[in-house]
């Protein structure tokens, strides 16, 4: 009997090309010749169910995509905004994965809502064009009246009763309730990406790059949603921009400085430790408060970089904390405002359990009694 299975073998290419592999890079995941895969990806023939289990693990597909007919338009990815050579541009597998989720989770939403749910969601954005026509997105006035929407005052920021974790989870949970925008965390590598956001079509999305503290993750928040302001979408690393020559993102940057740390609330600080006692009152890290320093012109140039190296050499790398809790480990992913559309969705028998749980990625018994 022969158990050799045919594939689409378009279908397999375009699902290594949209991880960003190599054939080479893919034949070693896969543990097998580079003569063996390049063969498979020529005739699609060849393969036995254990090659077909290991490629679908590989490329983050099941099974069935690759019987498929016809081959899926290639990922739209949100524009590339981070100071890069071009050798050092190419994104590894759990960015372009964290891509390919987003994506799948905004056509997901669209298709549940619809978009007449989601023009409803933004009005506020109309408002905010007219208010700020011309101003700069990067204003105190524009970062104000955000703030102002996400209710979420300066006094209660400030707070000694809470920490740097709780005040990006409350940021957070307000940028998806009041604006509808849906904020997800993903895995990413470190050094390439901080987040990206996507404001092309319905939901607007960010994700950010849970590798990172909190305070750093809050940044990016408010980096992000500046691109979602302009009609933007990116894909940025915003701690590695400092001049106006980059004027997109250092106007986000400015953006997110001036709503954390609003410009009437700065005391100016000349050294590392005054500005990490600042910085702590702000649940931002000490970066974000010697920019917003530099910004006002608190600080000369001359003074920021040196100030920054020792600020950057003082940081004590952490390992991020993942819940036990399956459940609570998706809401931290996919955030509140998923998680409970695609319950609520699954109560009222408008999607399957099996959908559910891949959107998920929970097991069926732990969807049962939500």
């Amino acid at each position: 009997m022969n158990n050799e299975l045919k594939i689409n073998p378009k279908l397999l290419e375009w699902a290594r090309e949209d991880c960003g592999y190599s054939k080479p890079e893919a034949a070693s995941r896969v543990r097998v010749e580079q003569e063996q895969y390049s063969a498979w990806e020529n005739t699609g023939t060849g393969l036995s169910l254990d090659n077909l289990i290991a490629l679908s693990k590989v490329f983050k597909r099941q099974i069935a995509f690759f019987f498929l007919p016809t081959v899926p338009p290639k990922t739209k990815k949100p524009t590339d905004f981070r100071n890069l050579e071009p050798s050092q541009a190419k994104l590894t597998d759990k960015t372009l994965l964290a891509i390919r989720r987003t994506v799948r989770f905004q056509e997901f939403l669209l298709q549940l809502n619809g978009p007449e749910y989601y023009e409803q969601k933004y009005s506020w954005l109309s408002k905010y064009k007219k208010v700020f026509p011309t101003l700069p997105v990067g204003s105190d006035g524009s970062a104000d009246w955000v703030r102002n929407i996400l209710g979420y005052p300066v006094n209660e920021q400030l707070a000694n009763n809470s920490d740097s974790t709780a005040s990006y989870k409350r940021w957070r949970n307000s940028v998806e309730r009041e604006l509808g925008i849906h904020v997800f965390q993903f895995a990413m590598a470190e050094r390439e990406v901080q987040g990206f956001s996507y404001s092309g079509s319905f939901p607007y999305c960010i994700a950010i790059n849970n590798v990172y503290p909190p305070t750093s993750r809050t940044f990016t928040l408010f980096h992000e949603l500046s691109h979602i302001l302009k009609s933007q979408s990116g894909l940025c690393k915003p701690h590695d921009t400092f001049t106006r020559g980059d004027s997109v993102e250092y106007d986000c940057n400015a953006f997110a400085g001036s709503l954390l740390v609003p410009s009437e609330e700065v005391i100016p600080a000349h050294d590392k430790n005054t500005i990490f006692e600042y910085a702590t009152r702000f649940k931002v890290s000490s970066e974000v408060y010697l920019r917003r320093l530099f910004t006002l012109g608190h600080i000369s140039e001359n003074d920021f970089f040196p100030l920054l190296n020792e600020i950057r050499r003082s940081v004590i790398t952490t390992e991020p904390h993942y819940s036990r809790s399956p459940i609570n480990r998706s809401i931290n992913s996919r955030g509140v405002a998923l998680f409970n559309s695609t319950v609520d969705a699954m109560d009222k028998k408008r999607i399957s359990y099996s959908l559910a749980s891949d959107i998920l990625d929970l097991k069926i018994n732990y969807l049962v009694g939500l």
